[in-house]
């Protein structure tokens, strides 16, 4: 059955080698002209299709010889006519280039299509054949801008003879046909002709103003800026004026740019001195300054003051937390000091023990007579840890000095078994553990120190 299967399967085959044969006839570089149109009633130039991300539209802006990519916000664009002049364009485009082909590729597909028809006995076979592709054929000229819609209402026309024979044949009457008095029409948008060198850098100058990237719009000044320069004496009368004013725009940027490299710097280092202090006033009082001398400039690089705004939210929440973990401290100050205090005694006979651990350590001693010293030491600690009140702030070194005492008790008594069975084994395991207490008494020694140190700003990770 012919059905949209082989009219598709003719019809897609012929575009592809028109298609590929159409786009190796086209010079390098051939891109057609679109505009923009904005709500103030101007217009930007986009060489080829623009691009619209997110919130912004981008194109790419013809600058003399040069192409700009310049991004704009949306919602100063009039997309009701810039979309019916993209539209026009495409079409415009499509027709003077692959048109004609696919024009010709259609109508070798609907003969093909009327033959195969013709040949079918049945009129219902034939009536269902003939209403897809006079569909095809209607779908045919919406997807490709209504190019030659007379032409192609025609070609539809020859379905609705033959499905008008066919159901005379089946018995059915009063049938009418409206389908082609749809068929889409082109764009009626008409296109305007390329703009002249000056009224294109009269563009441009006009979207660098609205263009809210700093670095975009300060590229565009300058390019347009090159392009005055580069112009003929004949043209002195309109650029002379245009390049005083796009130099005058240019230092406008260059010390808006300035002013705010300076206002970053400044704002960090002041934020920075309060912050380590935690005072928290300070900061707020430094985020409100940055606020007022962005009003003075004129708010002029929005970006940057949302990347400032965001390093200084950062800071002032670094800030609020240091002050709390400083005002918790110094409300436990007093249970730290209690807590230190207890740990002097266990932690004096830790340290008094590091010289003979560092020996068992090694495997190099101590004598039975210090040995015996070593135990009787670390049994005193680990009595001593054992009815100490431990603060929350102190678990931590409370627990590594008491890791410390176990491993010591375990190199001690080690060493003493391997002393009595001369076996070097044991000796070794001594030495493993007497590692692991000199290892977790050092870790202890830091985690105390810290408890009596003023809490800081930690670095960023």
């Amino acid at each position: 059955m012919f059905s949209t299967g082989m009219f598709n399967r003719a019809l897609i085959a012929g575009l592809f080698v028109a298609c590929a044969s159409s786009a190796a006839a086209q010079p390098a570089g051939d891109a057609s002209l679109y505009r923009v149109f904005l709500r103030d009633g101007s217009t930007v130039l986009s060489f080829g299709e623009f691009a619209r991300v997110a919130d912004r539209i981008v194109v790419s802006l013809p600058v003399g010889q040069a192409l700009q990519m310049l991004s704009l916000p949306a919602d100063s664009v009039d997309w009701e006519r810039t979309d019916a002049y993209a539209e026009s364009v495409r079409a415009n485009r499509y027709a003077a280039t692959r048109g004609p082909d696919d024009l010709a590729l259609l109508s070798g597909a609907v003969s093909r299509a009327l033959s195969d028809i013709s040949i079918v006995r049945d009129p219902n076979q034939k009536i269902a054949m003939a209403l897809e592709a006079r569909q095809n054929v209607m779908r045919w000229a919406a997807e490709h801008f209504g190019y030659e819609a007379g032409r192609v209402a025609q070609l539809a026309s020859l379905f609705d003879d033959v499905i008008a024979e066919a159901r005379t044949q089946a018995g059915v009457r009063n049938f009418e046909l409206s389908m082609v008095a749809n068929m889409a029409a082109p764009p009626s948008t008409p296109l305007l002709p390329p703009p002249s060198l000056r009224e294109s850098v009269e563009q441009a100058l006009g979207a660098a103003a609205l263009a809210p990237e700093a670095t975009e719009r300060t590229s565009l000044l300058r390019a347009i800026q090159q392009v005055l320069r580069d112009a003929g004496p004949e043209d002195a009368s309109w650029t002379a004026p245009l390049n005083t004013r796009v130099s005058a725009s240019i230092a406008t940027e260059e010390r808006a740019t300035r002013s705010y490299e300076t206002l970053t710097t400044t704002t960090l280092k002041s934020v920075d001195q309060y912050a380590r202090a935690a005072d928290v006033t300070g900061v707020e009082r430094v985020i409100r300054r940055a606020l007022a001398e962005d009003d003075r400039l004129g708010q002029r690089r929005p970006q940057e003051m949302a990347s400032l705004l965001a390093m200084l939210d950062t800071k002032l929440d670094a800030t609020r937390r240091l002050r709390l973990a400083r005002d918790n401290w110094a409300a436990r100050a007093e249970a730290t000091r209690k807590f230190t205090a207890s740990m002097a005694e266990p932690m004096s006979l830790m340290r008094l023990s590091k010289s003979p651990l560092d020996e068992i350590r090694r495997l190099a001693g101590p004598p039975p007579a210090r040995l015996k010293r070593l135990l009787a030491r670390v049994a005193a600690a680990t009595r001593l840890l054992a009815v100490m009140t431990v603060p929350a702030e102190g678990t931590n070194s409370h627990g590594l000095l008491k890791n410390a005492v176990q491993f010591a008790t375990r190199a001690a008594e080690g060493r003493e078994r391997a002393v009595m069975s001369g076996q070097m084994p044991q000796a070794w395991e001594a030495a493993s553990a007497a590692s692991g207490a000199l290892m977790f008494l050092e870790r202890a020694v830091e985690e105390l120190a810290q408890l009596s140190k003023l809490p800081e700003m930690q670095a960023p990770r």
